[in-house]
């Protein structure tokens, strides 16, 4: 499978423009040959919204009919990160795209970060998994990733890839640099890590994106701008790193 993952930001208060960005990023995924386009967290809406309250987001619905006729159109399947308006409340959310256009689910953040993101945000309880090219692809947002039992829920699951839409902001670069390698090293499993650039308000994003195979190794890696990684998932990889030495069962012995 191919992954691709913009790093970068959409056009703030404009979801049009957000839109258009979308078109042309997806066409150049599709143009190196991607089954799977993920964008950061908060892409369309923006992340930061202060006093976003409920009501508040009253076109996102319709700009999602536009993303799923660009996932038709260049037969991607994207997972696009931005806050969603509910029945139940406000969400911080991804929501996944087949290659048809199909929506195939919507993933709700589960560690809400900070106190904006908590007095804001209703908190997700559920997972959301869906096969892609061949791949068990599983979801988290940004502060999921910092809990390793959340992680490793995904890989008990079977899951083989985890894809990651993230809002990563200063000083926090150890958890790009550090923490990401080995929540797939630890995992055996593939995991793609899309950040935001720029700032919004008090945040500034550090960027720093990647994508890491089963070892933790680096397998497409950016720095602080806008940028497209794309690379390649091999289910033989992940089969043969667990083959070799086996966490998960090795832990289903220890207990």
């Amino acid at each position: 499978m191919r992954l691709a993952l913009w790093q970068g930001a959409g056009v703030p208060g404009d979801l049009d423009g957000t839109v258009a960005e979308v078109a042309r990023i997806a066409d150049m995924a599709a143009n190196n040959g991607a089954d799977l386009l993920v964008f950061p967290e908060g892409y369309l809406t923006g992340y930061y919204i202060p006093d976003l309250t409920k009501g508040g987001l009253p076109d996102v619905e319709a700009a999602f009919v536009k993303v799923a006729n660009i996932a038709k159109c260049t037969g991607l399947v994207i997972a696009m990160g931005s806050h969603i308006d509910e029945q139940d409340g406000l969400r911080n959310a991804a929501v996944v795209f087949d290659a048809s256009g199909l929506e195939l689910g919507r993933y709700h953040k589960r560690a809400l970060f900070g106190d904006w993101e908590r007095k804001t945000f209703r908190a997700g309880r559920n997972p959301l998994r869906f096969c892609c090219a061949g791949l068990n692809v599983g979801v988290a947002i940004c502060y999921d990733v910092e809990f390793p039992e959340l992680i490793r829920c995904e890989a008990q699951a079977g899951v083989d890839l985890v894809i990651v839409p993230t809002a990563l902001m200063a000083p926090h670069e150890r958890i790009a640099r550090l923490m990401v390698p080995t929540r797939a090293m630890e995992n055996q499993i593939a995991l793609g890590y899309a950040n935001r650039v720029g700032s919004e308000g008090p945040f500034d994003f550090v960027g720093l994106s990647s994508i890491c195979g089963p070892q933790g190794e680096p397998l497409a890696t950016a720095h602080t701008e806008p940028e497209l990684l794309v690379a390649e998932i091999e289910p033989a990889s992940i089969q043969r790193e667990r083959a070799a030495g086996s966490y998960l069962g090795t832990l289903a012995q220890l207990r």
